[in-house]
């Protein structure tokens, strides 16, 4: 794969990393002499020609849904094709580092992010996410990975590659089915449920929590704990492991973070909007838009002290979770069930790894 030098019109210069789906290079698009970002997705590993048959046009459907959205903060779909087995995705080319990139590298406490970039930039998230969300797509697997930050700290939330139109998703995703990065998963999508936008406000509310923390809100040893971690706990409070910040910082994580998806921000801007009332030092988290069930982080904030805060449980009917694989990592993309495979190639699973789990003949992993 590395060998390629042209797809379609555009020249390939170097691989820039690895995708959920393959490959993205730094290439050019000679016509408009722009330097372009392009992802190549192996199609030519799956063997079933019905299922590559399918593959493809949902490529080409999904690839169409992504290249309709034009927002500052969504990294731009320029273009899209097929060649030689090859799909391939030609993008907006950022400046730029993953947000992920800062938090593996330290602290948040110790980077240049001070609270008000933290809040300008997870505000600059939920726009993307809100606008998205208008459109009619749910992005799936929001995390740090698929967050660019230029060089002036703009966001760009990109990789759609899970992503799916709510109307098709009634079509193409069954029960059961899971799509996501584990430890960014909602309880839903954890236990197979229907998947909404909640569910990004959801992981959007992690990368929140990291931004404040510089911690992941749930972590275990292996996927299994950080699953009932999701599922069951509550996270410590935000303004325990950073006395810098309000409580009120503590109210608007705990709604977004709220396990039923109902008692979660109903959008992406009303999250937006109480995460500005808190940077502002105003009252938040009881808005008559929260219906009573929500009320219940609010109270765990009233009653809890530092000690107390990290393994305060929610009273949550129990449910079977899915397994997961063998040895991989709360940080991989899982794609379980019935749904289209992602096939890339197959090193170890970790950290950021992309984990693909597909029905019976088609499995294959591959590096984020």
């Amino acid at each position: 794969m590395n060998e390629l030098k042209q797809l379609g019109r555009y020249q390939l210069l170097r691989v820039l990393g690895r995708g959920a789906m393959g490959l993205v290079y730094e290439g050019v698009d000679p016509k408009l002499n722009r330097r372009v970002a392009i992802k190549v997705i192996h199609m030519g590993r799956i063997d079933d020609p019905a299922m590559r048959a399918e593959y493809s046009a949902r490529f080409t459907q999904e690839a169409q849904a992504v290249a309709r959205l034009n927002h500052p903060n969504i990294v731009t779909v320029y273009d899209f094709g097929e060649e030689n087995g090859e799909a391939y995705l030609v993008m907006e080319l950022i400046a730029g580092e993953e947000l992920g990139s800062y938090f593996d590298d330290s602290q948040v406490f110790s980077l240049d992010f001070t609270l008000e970039d933290s809040v300008r930039m997870t505000c600059e998230l939920l726009d993307a996410v809100d606008y998205a969300h208008q459109q009619g797509i749910i992005h799936r697997d929001i995390k740090p990975a698929n967050i660019m930050l230029s060089g002036q700290l703009r966001v760009k939330l990109t990789d759609f590659g899970v992503a799916r139109m709510q109307d098709v998703n009634a079509k193409h995703t069954e029960a059961g089915t899971m799509v996501g990065t584990p430890s960014y998963m909602s309880p839903e999508q954890i236990t197979g449920q229907a998947v909404g936008p909640r569910s990004d406000i959801f992981a959007a509310g992690i990368v929140l929590y990291q931004f404040l923390t510089g911690e992941k809100p749930f972590v275990g040893q292996g996927l299994f704990a950080v699953q009932q971690k999701i599922v069951y706990e509550q996270p410590a409070l935000p303004s325990t492991l950073n006395p810098l910040i309000s409580p009120m910082f503590d109210r608007v994580v705990l709604r977004a973070l709220a396990k039923r998806p109902e008692d979660r921000y109903p959008s992406a801007r009303s999250f937006k909007e109480d995460l500005k009332r808190a940077l502002n030092g105003d009252e938040v988290g009881l808005d008559d838009t929260m219906p009573p069930q929500a009320r219940v982080p609010n109270a765990f904030l009233a009653g809890a002290g530092a000690g107390a805060s990290a393994h305060a449980t929610m009273p949550l009917p129990a449910r079977t979770l899915p397994p997961f694989p063998a040895g991989a990592d709360p940080d991989a993309t899982q794609v379980s069930g019935v749904g289209l495979p992602l096939p890339t190639a197959a090193p170890q699973v970790d950290q950021d790894a992309t984990v693909v789990t597909t029905p019976p003949g088609v499995r294959t992993d591959g590096r984020r």
